[in-house]
């Protein structure tokens, strides 16, 4: 399954960003970007994974570590439908 999580800051500034620049995927998930945007969000992690179950533990960690407020999409490719 292709999730994205959008991130919107809140807190740890410096110290985020560098988490997300050095990102580790855990066992079961892989990363396929990160990215830094504009607008009301100012990042990005596009990411595969299982089930819906272990996204949601990466992203809980993602939040937690980063003390961004976190939004997370499933995402089914055009071509699939």
């Amino acid at each position: 399954m292709l999730f994205i999580t959008l991130l919107a800051p809140k807190g740890k500034g410096e110290k985020a960003i560098k988490y997300l620049k050095e990102l580790k995927a855990p066992k079961g998930i892989t990363v396929r970007g990160v990215y830094f945007t504009l607008g009301r969000y100012d990042s990005v992690i596009l990411f595969e994974a299982p089930d819906a179950k272990t996204a949601m533990r990466f992203t809980m960690q993602v939040g937690f570590e980063t003390n961004y407020t976190v939004e997370t999409l499933t995402a089914v490719s055009a071509k699939e439908n």
